[in-house]
C-alpha cells in the first residue's frame, strides 16, 4: 500500500480535516475513522509517510498531538498510541531524517503532552500519556537522538539532556506558581532516572499530578484506573486458579483447551 499513501493523502486527509478541525465533537465517526487511519498508515506504511511534503508531514504531526486533547477515548487513545509509534519509527530510521524529526518536533509533542497531561479533563488519557513521555524521556536519556532537539536559538554545545531538563523546569515554573523550584528540580530528575522502569515513572507522575492545585482538588480515580484493572485481573486469575485445583468447579465449557 506504500504507493498508494500519497493518493489517500491528497483525497482523504486535509478534506477530512476540515470537517472536523473546527471543534472536537462534530462528525465524531469520520473523527475516529480519521485517526485510526492515520495511525494505520504510521503502523503499516512508515516509509510512505516520509515521502509526504513538509507541509503534509507538519499537518500529520498537529493532528495526531490535537487527537491527544479530545474528550472522546478512542480518538485520545489512537492520538497518543500513534505519537508512541512514529516516535519508535523515528528512533530506528536513518539519522539525516530522525534529527530533523526531533529537532523540528520534539520540543512541541512535549510541550502538548504535558498541556494534556496537567489538565483535569484528560486524566482518562493518562496510561498512554505517561507511556509517551517515558519513551520521549528515554531518546533523549540514552543519547538515542543523535542531533539537537532544540533549534539555533539555542547556545550550540548544549546536551539534549540539559536543554530538555530546562525546558520542562521552566513549563512548570510559569504554569505553576504554587510549586516550588526544588520540587519541579526534583521531579525532572526523576523522570529522566526512572524512564526505564514504566511503573516506577507512572508513580512519580501521579504523584506530581496531585500535588498541582488542579488535581488536589478534584477525583483522581482515573489516574489509577490501569491499576484497578490489573488489580482485578489478578484477583480473577487467582480465583480461577484455586477453582481448577477443585474438580467440578470450572464447567468444560469455560476451560480452555490445554486446561481439559
Amino acid at each position: 500500500m506504500e504507493d498508494q499513501i500519497p493518493n489517500i493523502m491528497e483525497n482523504v486527509f486535509e478534506c477530512t480535516l476540515q470537517m472536523i478541525n473546527k471543534d472536537f465533537s462534530e462528525y465524531p465517526e469520520h473523527r475516529v475513522q480519521f485517526f485510526t487511519l492515520l495511525r494505520s498508515i504510521n503502523l503499516y506504511c512508515f516509509p510512505a509517510l516520509l515521502r509526504l511534503d513538509n507541509r503534509q508531514f507538519k499537518f500529520v504531526i498537529d493532528s495526531c498531538m490535537w487527537a491527544s486533547k479530545h474528550d472522546n477515548r478512542d480518538v485520545e487513545s489512537a492520538g497518543l498510541n500513534m505519537c508512541i509509534e512514529l516516535m519508535n519509527n523515528m528512533s530506528e530510521t536513518a539519522p539525516a531524517t530522525s534529527n530533523a524529526f526531533f529537532q523540528n518536533f520534539f520540543t512541541g509533542v512535549i510541550q502538548d503532552v504535558f498541556f494534556v497531561l496537567t489538565d483535569s479533563d484528560h486524566k482518562a488519557g493518562f496510561k498512554y500519556q505517561s507511556m509517551l513521555l517515558a519513551k520521549m524521556f528515554w531518546l533523549v536519556s540514552t543519547g538515542k537522538i543523535q542531533g539537537p532537539i532544540y533549534g539555533s536559538d539555542t547556545p550550540a554545545g548544549m546536551s539534549n539532556k540539559e536543554y530538555l531538563a530546562g525546558y520542562v523546569q521552566n513549563l512548570f515554573i510559569n504554569a505553576f506558581t504554587n510549586l516550588q523550584p526544588a520540587q519541579i528540580t526534583t521531579f525532572v530528575n526523576n523522570l529522566f532516572q526512572y524512564n526505564e522502569d514504566l511503573a516506577r515513572f507512572k508513580l512519580i507522575l501521579r504523584d506530581f499530578l496531585i500535588s498541582i492545585r488542579e488535581f488536589s482538588n478534584g477525583d483522581n480515580a482515573e489516574l489509577f484506573a490501569e491499576d484497578r484493572e490489573q488489580a482485578a485481573k489478578e484477583a480473577l486469575d487467582a480465583e480461577r486458579e484455586r477453582a481448577m485445583k477443585v474438580g467440578g468447579l470450572i464447567k468444560p465449557a469455560d476451560m480452555d483447551d490445554d486446561e481439559l
